[in-house]
Formats: structure tokens, C-alpha cells, sequence
């Protein structure tokens, strides 16, 4: 079965929503609230979702965790995400040098940095790009998410280029808050705190 790449697109955005309602432990959600969410009208969403295959139940709704597998299950058939590198560094440089990130279905496609000894270089097929080339380079790339690993003092300049591109997602390594507008989704990984809870975790 042939699915436009629009219904796909949007099939992401339910899927962004999805987690989000999962975590805070929503089980059961309607196409009208889904609707609202995503910005889009309720028979919209349940022709997307009617491509899927048959899901939910008539005036109960869908289960949250079940829509958000069958979604992801076919969109991760489908897509290949694109991610480009801000600061190749030395987190930068594990990054690039990380193999998961080269298979099938997330490839990195572009590095960026500021010093002049890095650009032209290229670390594990991925060419390093100077950070003015951004906008153009995640255009011809099609880049999908961006990855911030540059020192703290530069994540939020980082971040408002990101905004700037078009990027609609950001996972953001460093160990600051950024401010994006409410389009944009971030997620932060701060492994000193991930190391922390964890330890607090042991000790309970």
C-alpha cells in the first residue's frame, strides 16, 4: 500500500504527541484529542490512522502505547533519519565515530564546528562543514534532528541556528537548558544527571 509522504510526516507528528501522553500515563486518547494536539481536525486524523491498518475501538478511542507502536513500526519501514552534528569535539568525535549511528535507519549526514583545523575534515565518512554553512547544508541534506554537543557557553547561539534551518528536533548534550519555540522538540541528555540518578537509584 502506497502512503504519501505528507501522511507520513504527520504520522511522526502523532507519534511525538503519542510519548508524550504515555508518559504521563494516558492508556486511552480520541482522534478528537489527538486532534487538538497536533493542530489538525479529528477526520484527519482518523483517515491517516485508518491507513494503518484497523485501529481503535468507535466512541472509546485508541490505546496511546498500541497507536504509537503501529505508527512506529511503519514509519521506521519508511523513513531514514537524517541528523547532523553541532561541535566535533570530544563528545562530537565519539559521536561520530559511534557505528549506530551510520546504519539504515539513522545516519549521520553532516558535522558542523568553528575551528578551522577541523572543517574539510572527515571523521567517519561524515564531512565537518563550517557552522555558517548550516542553514544550507541541513536544506540539501535533509536533515531531520540535530545534535548539540558544543560547550555550554554556545548551546543556545546553537540552538537558535538549529530553529533558524528549519530543524524540527534537537537532542541536546550539553549541560544547559535551551529555548526553543514550541514547534521545535528537544531532548536533553545530561549524563552527569543520568549518572546521578542512576546512583541514587542503587542506594534506594
Amino acid at each position: 500500500m502506497k502512503i504519501s509522504q505528507k501522511t507520513v510526516s504527520r504520522a511522526l507528528r502523532y507519534i511525538r504527541v503519542l510519548e508524550h501522553l504515555i508518559k504521563q500515563e494516558v492508556a486511552l486518547v480520541s482522534s478528537k484529542q489527538l486532534a487538538s494536539l497536533v493542530g489538525l481536525t479529528d477526520v484527519q486524523i482518523r483517515k491517516d490512522i485508518s491507513n494503518f491498518g484497523k485501529i481503535g475501538t468507535p466512541r472509546i478511542g485508541y490505546n496511546a502505547a498500541e497507536l504509537k507502536s503501529t505508527l512506529e513500526e511503519f514509519v521506521l519501514q519508511q523513513e531514514k533519519v537524517h541528523v547532523a552534528l553541532f561541535g566535533v569535539g570530544n563528545l562530537g568525535t565519539a559521536i561520530l565515530r559511534y557505528t549506530g549511528f551510520h546504519k539504515d535507519k539513522i545516519k549521520i549526514v553532516a558535522a558542523f564546528d568553528v575551528a578551522e583545523n577541523k572543517i574539510g575534515r572527515n571523521v567517519n565518512g561524515v564531512s565537518i562543514y563550517p557552522l555558517k554553512r548550516a542553514p544550507e547544508v541541513i536544506r540539501k541534506r535533509h536533515v531531520d534532528i540535530g545534535v548539540i554537543a558544543v560547550p555550554v557557553e554556545h548551546s543556545q547561539e546553537v540552538a537558535d541556528l538549529m530553529v533558524i534551518s528549519g530543524l524540527k528536533g534537537i537532542i541536546n548534550f550539553s549541560p544547559t537548558s535551551i529555548c526553543v519555540p514550541a514547534r521545535v522538540l528537544v531532548k536533553n541528555i545530561d549524563l552527569t544527571i543520568e549518572f546521578l540518578s542512576l546512583f541514587c537509584d542503587m542506594k534506594m
